[in-house]
């Protein structure tokens, strides 16, 4: 895939991101969350760029399952340019919350959307429960109480 291509890719994965409702209802809490002195301006900056990494990240596998799946992990990371082992956390999840499902039990799996996207995406504005989860662990680990927080 040549780097337009690619490009093209992450913007669209930028703007189903922003477009996602999880984000927004995150982000319009966040100035609460400062005010209320319950987490620094800092790490509340810290936290708002990685779960917009995460998002942008999610989208791209989102995508690239909807137009070539299923796929493994490996062809997921080459397709996306998402190191391997955040494809691999990000398809744990993704599993767990019933937007992808694992196929095969030997080898190496692949994966393949639970769903059409736009049934995923409609499931999403009415459970934020995935971000909740993951913000709470991003912010276990800014606050020093694992490496969760920490960029890879």
């Amino acid at each position: 895939m040549g780097e337009e291509e690619r490009l093209r890719k992450r913007l669209q994965a930028a703007i189903d991101a922003f477009k996602d409702e999880r984000i927004r209802w995150f982000i319009g809490r966040s100035r609460a969350l400062v005010d209320s002195g319950l987490i620094g301006l800092d790490k509340m900056d810290q936290l708002v760029r990685y779960l917009m990494r995460d998002e942008i990240e999610r989208h791209l596998i989102l995508r690239e399952l909807e137009e070539n799946g299923p796929l493994t992990a490996p062809e997921l990371s080459e397709r996306t340019g998402v190191e391997l082992d955040r494809v691999r956390e990000h398809l744990n999840v993704m599993c767990v919350v019933g937007e992808v499902l694992r196929q095969g039990s030997e080898g190496e799996p692949s994966f393949s959307l639970a769903a059409p996207l736009r049934e995923i995406m409609e499931e999403r504005r009415i459970c934020p429960c995935e971000t909740v989860v993951a913000l709470l662990h991003r912010l276990l680990g800014l606050w020093g109480g694992g490496s969760s927080g920490q960029e890879g």
